[in-house]
């Protein structure tokens, strides 16, 4: 979930005015209840920490919090006032290289989690020898054996998402390997981008990668997944591939009876992601699924071309929803910067509502989450966007925010909403409005 560049010429942009907090406007939710979240707490973490990806613990008011640099899970607890911190545990604390926690994912019944860790080794000289991956498995729940490690299981290299299949007996991870080709950390030259299967039948202390899918290059950029989703049948598996402006589909039961399966396997389905109405490809980042009475859906964040994309479950563009400047109150920050998009949605989380369906970005330009209506996948509307954050510096100029949130999570009825504010250090916590 990196910055990514790509050539795109903005339009020069002069906007006028100070920061003000959106969310005081809510666009036409085709005759549904209005919808407007306000920021009930933002709690700092350390300052060097990294707070990055938060987790709603199923059917709980707890988040699952990490902080990438410094190894650190956090269990918070969401109360009336804002946030109640509940558990810490340091993992890895004597590792001195550059390894990672990049993502977490929650078992339906809160009680153990799955990390996604990346592992760098160097020899004597500094030089990079290999750029390795695990998916570890900890205790969750809020018991004093909270952080303790269940299993490491080795996955393919740089895994930078995870998910757990709704009957948890299932895990994906999206292993980047986050090569030199996009401005990546990974040196090494035979380090394969992949997406690693685990069978979960004995439990997570006996967890197994039973799959690993390597990924063969196309010709629009490297194929390394970013961000990775189980569909509901605990079937299907959905990824992004940003630097190739793509996503994969396939069936983990389709793949069973392959010895070596590749992204360019029978079966599996590739699909280009529509550029933006300028030509501008999608960088795309976040997925996430969602379901409607008459079929499921996925979601992607188009991080560099602000846009979000729904796919069928066939791949097939049901629609191509563009995060404009009218979408978004312009007082608030956004980059101007030429290359650059103004508002940077990043990572997506969906909930239900008054029997509509939401999905949530988090803007890494601008500081804030924005909320779009989903009930219609053809026809997304706009409905509410909220700043994040404690502190906000940024404004409207090539750096933009200064809170950069990054991961964000909803509970199932949108009762809160959770960002990861990477720029800040800081989780915040949002409430409807009454």
């Amino acid at each position: 979930m990196r910055k990514q560049k790509m050539i795109r010429i903005l339009a020069s942009v002069l906007v006028l005015g100070l920061l003000i907090t959106c969310g005081q406007e809510t666009g036409d939710n085709e005759g549904g209840t209005p919808l407007i979240f306000q920021e009930l707490e933002t709690l700092l973490m350390g300052p060097g920490d990294n707070a990055e990806v938060v987790k709603v613990v199923p059917g709980q008011s707890m988040v699952l919090l990490v902080s990438s640099k410094a190894r650190k899970l956090s269990l918070l607890r969401v109360t009336d006032d804002g946030f109640e911190p509940v558990r810490e545990k340091m993992l890895y604390q004597n590792d001195p290289s550059e390894s990672e926690l990049t993502h977490v994912d929650v078992s339906s019944d809160g009680q153990w989690a799955v990390l996604a860790r990346t592992i760098i080794s160097t020899d004597e000289d500094g030089v990079q020898t290999s750029c390795g991956g695990q998916l570890v498995f900890v205790e969750a729940a809020d018991i004093d054996s909270f952080g303790t490690i269940l299993a490491e299981v080795d996955v393919g290299p740089m895994p930078d998402s995870v998910d757990i299949s709704d009957d948890d007996l299932m895990v994906a991870s999206a292993n980047e390997r986050d090569g030199p080709e996009a401005w990546g950390k990974c040196d090494v030259a035979d380090a394969k981008a992949s997406i690693s299967i685990l069978d979960l039948t004995g439990g997570p202390e006996a967890a197994v990668e039973t799959m690993r899918i390597e990924m063969i290059d196309g010709d629009t950029g490297p194929r390394e997944p970013e961000s990775i989703v189980i569909s509901n049948d605990n079937d299907l598996v959905v990824a992004t591939l940003q630097d190739s402006h793509e996503a994969i589909l396939f069936r983990v039961s389709d793949l069973m009876d392959v010895e070596t399966p590749t992204s360019s396997s029978e079966g599996v389905n590739i699909v280009r992601l529509p550029d933006n109405i300028v030509g501008a490809a999608p960088w795309p980042d976040g997925v996430t699924n969602f379901e409607t009475q008459a079929a499921e859906y996925f979601v992607i964040a188009g991080e560099w071309n602000d846009t979000f994309i729904v796919l069928d479950i066939d791949g097939n563009e049901v629609s191509n929803t563009e995060i404009s400047a009218h979408d978004i109150p312009e007082g608030m920050p956004r980059v101007v910067e030429e290359g650059y998009p103004l508002f940077s949605p990043d990572s997506v989380a969906t909930f239900a509502r008054d029997g509509q369906l939401f999905a949530v970005f988090s803007l890494r330009h601008s500081g804030a989450v924005v909320v779009y209506d989903l009930t219609i996948p053809e026809t997304p509307v706009y409905v509410t966007c909220t700043q994040v954050g404690k502190t906000e510096t940024g404004g409207i100029d090539p750096d933009g925010s200064s809170i950069r949130p990054e991961g964000v999570a909803a509970s199932s009825d949108g009762s809160f909403i959770t960002s990861a504010n990477e720029g800040e250090s800081s989780v915040t916590v949002l409430v409807p409005v009454p």
